[in-house]
């Protein structure tokens, strides 16, 4: 009987040994919670360089109500000069919800051996904005209101980036 030959998986920090044949070379942990935070990371820091891109150095600041920053005395934060992990937990929130929402899709995909091309991308971006919908329909401007299919390039490209970055983080 022959077996696979092994290897370790190339998840930074995991050392899990796994067929060398495994889609990825990832363990089938599938390492969800650091995917979610690579690509908050990553969607704060796209729209930190589009602010600054249009904003130069003018702050952006937000109330924020987390209880670890009010405890300090901190109940406003300049958002566009903060990291993603130095943001309060109620400015996280929004860049992990769509981050976990384009990790589900894609370790979906995976986990049925689905093709991750253009067409899986426009599915879960398609997804993607429905669930920004649920989450920030009740404040969102009109032209974000549209169903994904209507949407300007501009607004579909926002969706794209974080499946994208999810199958980037594989």
């Amino acid at each position: 009987m022959s077996t696979c030959p092994m290897m370790e998986c190339a998840f930074p920090g995991c050392t899990n040994m796994i067929p060398e044949h495994t889609l990825g070379s990832r363990c089938g942990s599938n390492h969800r919670a650091e995917r979610v935070v690579l690509v908050a990371t990553a969607g704060h820091e796209q729209w930190r360089a589009d602010y600054k891109a249009a904003n130069g150095d003018k702050p952006r600041i937000k109330k924020t109500k987390d209880p670890e920053f009010v405890s300090r005395g901190v109940t406003e934060v300049d958002i566009a000069s903060m990291t993603y992990s130095e943001l309060p937990s109620d400015w996280q929130a929004e860049n992990k919800a769509a981050a976990e929402c384009a990790v589900d899709c894609f370790l979906g995909a995976v986990a049925i051996g689905r093709a991750l091309d253009d067409g899986f991308v426009e599915e879960a971006s398609a997804t993607q904005h429905e669930k920004w919908l649920e989450r920030n329909g009740e404040w969102a401007p009109p032209e974000q209101k549209l169903p994904y299919a209507e949407l300007s390039e501009e607004e579909k490209e926002k969706d794209r980036f974080f499946v994208r970055q999810a199958i980037l983080s594989a």
